[in-house]
């Protein structure tokens, strides 16, 4: 048997893949031998039969090798180049309508379109199991540089907490938005340990989204929460923990969507908020003249925006901005609504690609760790919409793949970067696959 299994691996060219087949066609092998003994053969003829009713092994191995080989995202990708090419033209609109250093902007936006690239390509060939091997570690980190920030911020034009990777500075709230896909391989981790394993999954995700409210970041942090709440819901579904669904599902969102409030409460009437946040708020609950003035800027600029053509109005002297948290403000009033609908469209088709990709996953692992991408790209998508129609707050906010801001667009492509890999491999791993890394043997878990 291990010859007959030896010539047919050899057919397979992706490595990856050989571990999982062996084990599927041994399995097989050995079912059909004992089947054969049960019809009273010895073992030695029981398993030559069951060999012989295998088939010719290069040929079963050429067969297997077309299936189970890595694949090319070819829609999403032609998603991206369709997104970049409307994002570099948006910017490039802009700075044609604009004075000043604008055009420095949009050639910044360029090149952090392509530095976003090279990440996104990076983590497409890093394989995405690896990151769930090392979901812990890469957390801990991710908690690490978040703790580290908040006691010893860096401040770039008056924005507090960055960090320095590479010579080059990055938003720890956008770098944070990697968290949610890790947190994937992290709750796979505790797979049929019942309650104790759903609770270490809560812990995980309570502690960076406290962290990351107290640099502060109010929409980061309730960004990762919803996600992160959607994927463990989806964990509980497919029955990881093997609990109660109904009552677990139910009192998750139960608990969380009645501690947001009271974590607000305390943060407001604590004083932990900082004063131009409290009148933020304060301004938007009175909606009163100048003290509600973007939300009302907002709405007054989208009443006046046409279908098709400029409204004429000055966007970039009313917006501060205009080129990141409002550029669909700005779209809607230099080239009418349809423009920023068009836009609108695209990316609801890219997320839309997006969860497809990762629904339809064969892997569970791929599966939570596509669908936290998504979400990520989705709620911040809807904040953003709803920010630009006046109806939400202000606050730092981003369209993906298009708002100006570097650190974010770099962050956008490497999230799309892991759901490519997902894609890449999904012929790949079965529903079973390790999560331990490979040295520690005797942790190492088959997760199903």
């Amino acid at each position: 048997m291990d010859e007959y299994l030896k010539t047919l691996l050899e057919q397979i060219r992706c490595k990856k893949a050989r571990p999982y087949i062996r084990q599927e066609l041994q399995d097989h092998i050995e079912d059909q031998i004992e089947e054969n003994i049960h019809a009273g053969m010895n073992y030695e003829s029981a398993e030559k039969e069951a060999i012989k009713d295998m088939g010719d092994p290069v040929e079963i191995g050429i067969s297997l090798d077309r299936i189970h080989k890595p694949k090319i995202a070819w829609k999403l990708l032609i998603m991206i180049v369709l997104i970049s090419v409307v994002g570099i033209l948006t910017h490039f609109m802009i700075a044609r309508h604009m004075d000043g250093g604008i055009a420095s902007t949009s050639e910044r936006y360029v090149i952090h379109v392509m530095m976003g690239i090279a990440v996104m390509f990076f983590l497409y060939f890093l394989d995405y199991t690896m990151l769930a091997r090392c979901s812990k570690i890469i957390a801990m980190a991710l908690i690490a540089i978040c703790l580290v920030t908040l006691f010893c911020p860096v401040t770039v034009n008056g924005m507090r907490y960055y960090i320095s990777l590479g010579g080059r500075l990055i938003s720890v709230q956008a770098l944070m938005l990697f968290y949610v896909p890790i947190y994937g391989g992290v709750i796979y981790k505790y797979h049929g340990l019942g309650y104790t394993g759903l609770v270490k999954a809560i812990a995980w995700m309570v502690l960076p989204v406290f962290l990351t409210l107290r640099i502060p970041a109010t929409m980061t942090a309730g960004l990762m929460l919803i996600s992160m709440l959607v994927m463990l819901t989806i964990a509980i579904e497919k029955n990881w923990f093997v609990i109660p669904k109904k009552k677990a599902i139910g009192g998750l969102w139960g608990i969380f969507m009645v501690m947001p409030i009271v974590v607000f409460l305390v943060m407001y009437f604590g004083n932990v908020l900082r004063p131009y946040q409290k009148a933020r708020i304060q301004a938007f609950v009175s909606n009163s003249g100048d003290s509600n003035y973007l939300p009302a800027t907002l709405r007054s600029l989208l009443a006046a925006s046409k279908f098709l053509g400029s409204s004429g109005a000055d966007v970039s002297g009313r917006l501060p901005g205009f080129n990141a948290d409002y550029i669909l403000t700005y779209l809607s009033s230099m080239y009418g609504i349809i423009a920023a609908i068009l836009l609108c469209c695209v990316l609801t088709v890219l997320i839309l690609t997006i969860f497809g990709t990762a629904i339809r996953q064969k892997n569970q692992l791929g599966m939570i760790m596509g669908c936290g991408c998504g979400m990520i790209f989705l709620v911040s998508s809807v904040i953003n919409v709803l920010e630009n129609l006046g109806i939400l707050p202000p606050t730092l906010t981003f369209l993906p793949f298009i708002s100006a801001g570097g650190s974010y667009i770099v962050v956008s492509y490497g999230l799309l970067g892991i759901v490519l890999s997902i894609y890449r491999y999904k012929n790949v791993y079965p529903s079973q696959v390790s999560v331990s890394i490979p040295s520690n043997k005797s942790n190492d878990r088959i997760i199903d």
